[in-house]
């Protein structure tokens, strides 16, 4: 698959451990960005789900009213933000993104000292996440275009083997910080580190001397208000969405995640009860979640890297979601913690596969003119399918399902357990029709192989 943008701005040293420098200081930032991140999740959910909302019927819509929270930017602004990210010079765009959600945790965090009403404090919740997240539809397609930019066609395997160590390194070390700085100091810490990873993040973007091809900014249109605003941001999206349609690999994959999705939703919704419910954990058990599902990540991202290349990113992601469905198939029929954190090592070794598969594939198939709003749109498609699993997982299982307890072939069947092994068919589903109708091509192997 040929990517189409433009040279790269440094070609990659044969030896260079992360590739080239402007690559590494964003590895760097986005490794302290994501640990933040990670402690803030973390510390929502176990403040909502067993302090706020405890004792109290609606606890599972509770929790996911923060995920929901989350995706609707994803939704709703990830289409427009595109638009923005094709126009614009993409590093510039993160350092904006990356102050404005400093600033916007820094003003929030105050706020949730006062003695309000359970109900505004949970507003209070859902708008900070609300905000932060709308900020992140906007820096996530321009973190995508830069390492387009940055990273040559070649080391483009490798640098998302990077980057989604960076997060799953963060998910090994944040949770067993975040349980109990929680417990010990409040979860307005939480929100502190969170605002000073975003500060470190704009700080290493800020040291970068090379800017990529957007430092000579593609010819922009200046944007006039009314009709004709609207109308020309509207053709744009039109382009990206024509493109997408025709596009097999972009297309393929969208749908094959798109169905996945279905799945994913229902275990970021349900995640928290599964573990005190069904594994008969406690809420402080939840922090040893991420860890494990991390340390698998880190192992699989790392061998993705370097597999992906090899056997190709079209085949590296399809048996990936295949395995990721198993895996979560058979994690719900888990009934202890020990041996359900085994099968989140497992689980994170092949989610890490997909992953990393899914940022050359989407690259080498999409010109550099579209990358961003392509991205966007992708992005938004699977996050509605996630927001509306989650809303419906958190729903069934405080309603229709609630009191479910069926014996099928010896086995016992809960509302949790139920929903987790419907979500790992769906993803299976997804894993073997990408595998049926994307080519499996392979891509360049790396620079160092190369040299």
């Amino acid at each position: 698959m040929k990517h189409s943008g433009p040279e790269p701005v440094t070609r990659s040293p044969a030896r260079h451990p992360l590739i080239n420098r402007t690559f590494a200081l964003l590895w760097s930032g986005q490794v302290v960005s994501d640990l933040g991140s990670v402690i803030f999740n973390t510390t929502l959910v176990i403040w909502v789900g067993a302090v706020l909302a405890v004792g109290t019927p609606w606890a599972p819509l509770a929790v996911s009213s923060v995920l929901v929270a989350q995706a609707l930017p994803q939704v709703v602004l990830r289409p427009l933000a595109g638009v923005f990210v094709d126009r614009s010079d993409v590093r510039r765009m993160m350092l904006h993104m990356d102050a404005l959600r400093a600033m916007a945790i820094g003003v929030v965090t105050p706020l949730t000292l006062l003695p309000v009403p359970l109900i505004w404090r949970l507003a209070v919740l859902d708008g900070t996440v609300l905000l932060v997240s709308a900020a992140g539809q906007f820096f996530n397609p321009a973190l995508f275009t830069f390492i387009g930019d940055v990273v040559s066609e070649a080391d483009q395997a490798r640098a998302s083997g990077l980057s989604e160590t960076t997060w799953n390194v963060a998910t090994v070390v944040g949770p067993p910080l975040a349980a109990p700085l929680f417990f010990a100091l409040g979860a307005q810490w939480a929100l502190v580190l969170d605002a000073l990873s975003f500060a470190v993040s704009y700080l290493t973007l800020r040291a970068m001397r090379e800017r990529g091809p957007n430092r000579v900014q593609l010819p922009l249109q200046r944007l006039r208000p009314g009709h004709e605003q609207t109308s020309r941001v509207l053709n744009e999206l039109k382009a990206a969405l024509v493109f997408a349609v025709h596009a097999r690999v972009v297309r393929v994959a969208m749908l094959s995640l798109c169905v996945a999705m279905l799945g994913a939703g229902v275990l970021h919704a349900l995640e928290f009860y599964f573990v005190t419910r069904n594994l008969h954990a406690s809420p402080a058990s939840y922090g040893l979640i991420s860890p494990a599902f991390g340390t698998g990540s880190i192992v699989g991202a790392l061998l993705a890297g370097y597999v992906a290349p090899r056997v190709g990113v079209a085949r590296t992601f399809a048996l990936s979601m295949v395995g990721v469905g198993i895996a979560l198939a058979v994690l719900a029929r888990q009934t202890s913690l020990v041996p359900a954190l085994g099968i989140y090592v497992l689980f994170g070794v092949v989610n890490s596969g997909a992953n990393v598969a899914l940022l050359p594939l989407l690259l080498g198939a999409t010109p550099r003119a579209l990358i961003g709003r392509v991205n966007a749109l992708f992005f938004t498609a699977i996050s509605a399918v996630s927001l509306l699993s989650s809303a419906t997982a958190g729903y069934l299982d405080s309603t229709v399902l609630r009191d479910l307890h069926a014996h099928v072939l010896g086995l016992t069947f809960g509302p949790i357990d139920t929903l987790l092994a419907a979500a790992g068919a769906c993803i299976c589903i997804g894993g073997a029709f990408a595998w049926l109708m994307l080519p499996h091509e392979r891509v360049p192997t790396s620079s160092q192989d190369e040299s």
